[in-house]
């Protein structure tokens, strides 16, 4: 069965839209992590999961929260923190653009609500796929990379708690779609995981392995080390 948005949107929300993306692609220019490519993808994926559930989503409502969910997140001052900051930042600047407040206030509450560290869940259908829409960016390839950037400790541990985390993650997700989207994501996470982990167990292996593997050892040197040493000769 599919589902569709609850209404298409007007040619004078288009253009506010554009300006919000302008805006924030200014505000995320020198993010470190959560730049442009991050909202996007979550604005894709936010309009993916509304047209692929049941509940009727409001299309400028949800684009808009997308785009400006992590606005909070382009000063690190505030990052703890950042969706109760971003809706503070999006008030003000969708107040600019003369959008009703009723309007407006539901916006704002998709960028409160979008994520945990604001310990307000999200209630509405916008609110929820937002929700969906980030975590899921959290879950694949680039989620992974994004999570060593300016983290402290080892590789390990930080992998580890990583991982831990967006299992957790998983389990929170609101819809079902999100949920099979989230599969997908997770496999591409696990199975790239598991080759940073080998690298990791390669490079913490004792040398004593080392010494065997490159024929260091008395009488144990290997076809190639042989071989190697006769063209020498030569």
């Amino acid at each position: 069965m599919i589902f569709l948005f609850s209404r298409s949107l007007t040619q004078k929300e288009q253009e506010i839209l554009l300006r919000i993306q302008e805006f924030v692609k200014r505000c995320h220019a020198t993010s470190d992590s959560h730049d442009y490519s991050h909202v996007f993808m979550v604005t894709r994926t936010a309009i993916q999961i509304s047209k692929n559930i049941e509940e009727a989503v409001d299309p400028f409502i949800v684009i808009a929260g997308s785009l400006l969910h992590d606005i909070g997140k382009t000063t690190s001052h505030f990052a703890g923190f950042h969706g109760l900051f971003g809706g503070s930042i999006a008030e003000e600047f969708l107040e600019g653009l003369e959008i009703p407040h009723s309007i407006s206030e539901k916006i704002c509450r998709v960028v409160i609500r979008h994520t945990p560290t604001s310990e307000i869940p999200p209630e509405t259908p916008e609110e929820k796929v937002v929700y969906d829409a980030d975590t899921l960016d959290r879950l694949g390839l680039m989620g992974l990379l994004r999570g060593f950037i300016g983290k402290e400790g080892s590789m390990q541990d930080i992998l580890e708690k990583y991982m831990n985390s967006r299992q957790l993650d998983y389990e929170k997700l609101n819809y079902e779609y999100s949920r099979e989207l989230g599969i997908m994501g997770a496999q591409e996470l696990e199975g790239f995981s598991h080759v940073i982990q080998k690298r990791l167990d390669d490079r913490m292996s004792s040398i004593e392995g080392i010494f065997e593997k490159e024929g260091l050892l008395e009488g144990k040197q290997t076809v190639k080390t042989r071989k190697m040493r006769g063209r020498k000769k030569k």
